[in-house]
């Protein structure tokens, strides 16, 4: 998938990643992708369709049992693909290539899944313009509704949402809440990956308390082995003088 730069989606996601809002901490982020794969990507996608095609072998199933379709078209195997190598080029540090076609689910409604993430970023507005004078306007869900639309067009689009597992990926440890949606147009070949994690202020607190432990610990431990190794050379260096 190749990331595509745009300036408003990276104000929205610069805006929402680490956003407090209340006693909740935010990590969103609206990113644009196109379809076309190489390198890697065509790598991952024809290991992750030889894989597919081999439980197809095996063990079949029936085409109502994916959410996203019957997995013996190359189409749902396509559209699997491309959600999952999604996930990967938004979440650089995990992987998502086990993923199943049972973790993702199509949405019927368009307007639900607005509504859904209007009601969870409703306030946003309110604390973004803290501090600001009182006339500005409250428009950041209209703006990044706005610009979605002009980049994906909304109303040609079907919309995917992705189902966090318990464990291993970015959506489960600490989070109050989130939401994953992938707006797929066909004819575009783009993706919009709208996502927003909510974590409680002070899990995220012993979470930065976690890491500058770890950081003191392995800067003492840096210490620690070069006055090991001073103390090495001192007791060579007199052996040597005393031989």
């Amino acid at each position: 998938m190749k990331y595509l730069e745009d300036p408003r989606l990276a104000h929205y996601t610069n805006l929402l990643s680490d956003f407090e809002m209340g006693d909740i901490v935010l990590d969103g982020r609206v990113e644009a992708f196109s379809c076309k794969r190489a390198g890697d990507d065509k790598r991952l996608s024809r290991k992750l369709d030889r894989q597919l095609k081999q439980e197809l072998a095996t063990s079949p199933k029936s085409p109502a049992e994916s959410p996203l379709g019957p997995l013996s078209e190359s189409s749902t195997r396509n559209l699997l693909i491309d959600l999952i190598i999604t996930m990967n080029a938004s979440f650089p540090d995990y992987d998502f290539s086990s993923l199943r076609p049972e973790q993702f689910l199509k949405e019927s409604h368009l307007s639900f899944v607005v509504n859904d993430i209007n009601t969870h970023l409703a306030h946003v507005d309110e604390f973004r313009i803290e501090g600001l004078t009182s006339g500005t306007e409250k428009k950041f869900l209209v703006d990044v509704w706005r610009t979605v639309e002009d980049i994906i067009r909304l109303r040609e689009c079907e919309v995917y949402r992705y189902i966090p597992d318990l464990d291993g990926d970015p959506f489960s440890e600490g989070t109050l809440w989130s939401f994953n949606y992938f707006f797929f147009n066909k004819a575009l070949k783009r993706i919009i990956f709208f996502t927003c994690i909510a974590r409680s202020k002070l899990f995220s607190s012993v979470d930065e308390e976690d890491e500058e432990l770890d950081s003191d610990f392995g800067d003492e431990q840096n210490e620690t082995d070069m006055d090991a190794e001073e103390d090495f050379y001192s007791i060579r260096q007199d052996w040597e003088e005393g031989s």
